[in-house]
């Protein structure tokens, strides 16, 4: 007897779209709406070297703002055109494959996960498989392991270069790039580890999460 994926052959997938472009300020339901569509998951309906996944996490990160106000400003990530489906990084498990690389049930990463429930992907468009037998929790591969960690470790360990007893300033600590910041410059050995925020609430929440020597508000 099949399991319940082994008989599914299609689904009503939730996926978010740009509607419209925010050239200012936050993007609102204006902007970004929720729309059901119809995905086949049969196998004579997935291409050859493609995978039908589910989305299990994505990360809603800071440079997918410059992807939706409709002007190109010379970012590595065009503008997303109108009615596309947001892509972002995630995580998705592999529910059929028409690829040797990827069986199902595999754990991938892409820098270009549809923000829906299922999707097909093209395999050229996953970064790697996940290893469930390391023992890392899968989101880790998105903060700790993605990009905001990252990106932290340019700016502390290539950038700034702090040397141990040092001071060192991060700016938007509150965020996920300031927060591994913040801790790599501890790491270093930065004698003092000063961290702004851009208001009252995160000011005072986050000396319960991040324990650095100074917060203020900018």
């Amino acid at each position: 007897m099949g399991s319940a994926e082994e008989k599914l052959e299609k689904v009503e997938s939730k996926e978010w779209y740009i509607s419209a472009y925010a050239s200012d300020g936050v993007p609102t339901s204006d902007h970004l709406k929720l729309r059901s569509a119809s995905v086949s998951l049969a196998v004579d309906s997935i291409p050859d070297h493609h995978v039908a996944v589910e989305t299990l996490w994505i990360s809603i990160d800071p440079y997918l703002r410059a992807t939706m106000t409709g002007t190109n400003d010379g970012l590595y990530f065009p503008q997303f055109n109108l009615n596309q489906v947001i892509l972002a990084f995630g995580i998705a498990r592999v529910i059929r494959s028409k690829d040797s690389r990827y069986s199902d049930g595999d754990m991938v990463l892409s820098a270009f996960l549809p923000v829906a429930e299922y999707s097909l992907l093209p395999c050229d468009l996953l970064t790697r498989k996940l290893d469930p037998a390391l023992g890392i929790p899968f989101p880790d591969y998105l903060s700790s392991l993605g990009i905001p960690e990252f990106a932290a470790w340019v700016g502390i360990e290539v950038l700034g270069q702090p040397k141990s007893g040092s001071n060192v300033f991060v700016s938007a600590a509150a965020g996920g790039v300031g927060m591994f910041a913040g801790e790599l410059a501890k790491l270093k050995g930065c004698k003092v580890v000063i961290g702004s925020t851009g208001s009252d609430d995160k000011d005072f929440q986050m000396p319960n999460i991040l324990q650095l020597a100074i917060w203020c508000r900018l």
